[in-house]
């Protein structure tokens, strides 16, 4: 017996396990990518966006920005061109497209937590329905209980608990991963964003 056939004797529940499967490999893949993407940083170009505030040059700091295919530096961006007529409303900007930039990286991930707490209970259900099945044939056959029938339809009951167990682990790790990598890069976000808001409390004085 193939895996293939191992997987389809467990009914057609299996069939919403493999399509889960599918659906948060391609979230994890995607979101992956955005990530690394976001993650992106470059330091001397930050550097040289504190320096031409410091002298006292924040437009100049938000072309900088601007041209920069860094996340840190992007998000820095308009909030920086508010500089000359209002540091508040700067630093709010500033605030704001940090919290907006880590809103968009979690897209997705709550699809993701779903899966995870979701599959396990499609396999729960899937055991539970084959017994009620192996049960209701014992109780029609005219010839008895056989052991080894018997047997065969458990086993292929708790192929579901195994395929839904199986694959809310592996949601859980995707979204657990993913998370880790947005805290880590929220982090990073946090500590550069209060280093231009003092230095803009600066440019201010």
């Amino acid at each position: 017996m193939n895996l293939a056939e191992f997987v389809m004797r467990g009914g057609f529940l299996m069939i919403f396990l493999f399509i889960i499967s599918v659906i948060a490999v391609a979230l994890f893949i995607e979101r992956f990518l955005i990530i690394k993407k976001a993650a992106k940083y470059e330091e001397k170009t930050f550097i040289e966006v504190l320096r031409m505030i410091d002298q006292q040059k924040p437009a100049e700091a938000a072309n900088i920005c601007k041209l920069s295919e860094s996340s840190v530096c992007k998000i820095m961006e308009q909030g920086l061109s508010y500089a000359d007529t209002d540091i508040n409303l700067a630093q709010e900007t500033i605030e704001q497209s940090a919290n907006r930039f880590v809103s968009t990286l979690e897209k997705n991930l709550s699809t993701i937590a779903t899966f995870a707490a979701v599959a396990p209970l499609i396999g729960f259900l899937g055991t539970v329905t084959g017994m009620i099945k192996v049960f209701f044939e014992m109780q029609q056959s005219e010839v008895g209980v056989d052991i080894q029938i018997l047997a065969g339809g458990i086993w292929e009951a708790l192929i579901t608990t195994v395929g839904g167990l199986v694959v809310g682990i592996i949601c859980i790790i995707f979204h657990n991963y993913l998370i880790t990598k947005i805290e880590t890069l929220a982090f990073v976000i946090s500590e550069k964003t209060s280093q231009v808001s003092v230095h803009l409390r600066r440019f201010q004085k």
